[in-house]
């Protein structure tokens, strides 16, 4: 039930915002009283702090289960197709993790910032793989990871939107481009590029990421 509860009130958030959500409403889309919130949470404001929590915790998990190989941008790669599949098949959680309105919640938890936190670290234990590797110039890793998480954050949010479903076109296409530029910007080769596209486009398919 608390699990139910903390997808419903990510659902009621994605669709309606903070004032589209109440106990009532609540109880009624997992068929129980209005009590079960209060059985389970402090009220509302806990439970719209879990959902953020939750959705970090699976996130997490989503970008941590690419395993590690000897193709360091490969490894990249993967990872940013496991953002994308993250972002499309758990919609409601990721809107409410990036949605405007929720920050002043939970400012200051130090189990929020560690939540939040941890996912950005995982993508900056990639990009400091790529350049100890030799693959990647970078000057600054952070603001490296803020770029990349900019880059892949957006394409996201517009596939979302059903964008590519109306104008017919590809964001496997679109989204794939993206990591070329990436790893291009960071001055890796060409050539090198290519075939690192195509290892981590295998590895994701097989692990059914795109």
């Amino acid at each position: 039930m608390r699990t139910r509860l903390v997808e419903a009130t990510a659902r009621r958030l994605a669709d309606h915002g903070r004032d589209g959500l109440s106990v009532r409403s609540l109880a009624a889309d997992v068929g129980a009283s209005t009590q079960v919130v209060y059985t389970h949470f402090d009220g509302l404001d806990e439970l719209v702090a879990e959902v953020w929590r939750e959705g970090f915790r699976r996130f997490a998990l989503a970008l941590d289960e690419p395993t590690q190989s000897d193709d360091v941008v490969a490894d990249f790669v993967v990872q940013g197709w496991s953002y994308r599949h993250f972002a499309l098949t758990d919609p409601h959680l990721y809107r409410v993790m990036f949605g405007e309105g929720l920050v002043e919640l939970r400012e200051g938890r130090p189990e929020d910032i560690e939540a939040a936190s941890g996912t950005f670290g995982q993508l900056l234990l990639r990009i400091e793989r790529c350049v100890a590797a030799g693959r990647w110039q970078v000057d600054d890793v952070f603001t490296a990871g803020e770029v990349i998480w900019g880059v892949v954050h957006g394409l996201a949010l517009i596939e979302l939107t059903g964008y590519y479903a109306w104008t017919e076109r590809s964001p496997t296409v679109t989204y794939e481009e993206a990591l070329r530029r990436v790893s291009l910007g960071f001055r890796d080769r060409p050539e090198d590029v290519e075939a690192s596209l195509k290892a981590g486009w295998r590895r994701a398919k097989r692990a059914g990421l795109v």
